[in-house]
């Protein structure tokens, strides 16, 4: 669940700064964008969670320094998503 928030709200975020210009400007309308966005969102996601995932794994986080204490870093993972979920929605 706390992932889900933190994907909406980030992708809420980026979305505005993306369209923005467009729907202001009339380019676009709202719905349009909305659509545009849920299609480019997903498959964002899909295509680049598992480069982004792995990026954290060995290049910003190790590990191995976890190893016999899985639930440290999983209670570590779940504040920092929840933290960046508040701090984005706020």
């Amino acid at each position: 669940i706390i992932a889900f928030i933190l994907a909406f709200s980030v992708g809420a975020n980026d979305v505005a700064n993306s369209f923005g210009t467009a729907v202001g400007s009339g380019v676009v309308t709202l719905r349009q964008a909305c659509i545009l966005a849920t299609i480019f969102e997903t498959v964002g996601s899909v295509l680049l969670g598992a480069k982004v995932s792995e990026t954290i794994r060995q290049g910003i986080i190790d590990v191995r320094m976890y190893n016999g204490s899985e639930h440290v870093l999983m209670a570590g993972s779940i504040s920092a998503m929840f933290g960046s979920a508040v701090w984005q929605l706020a």
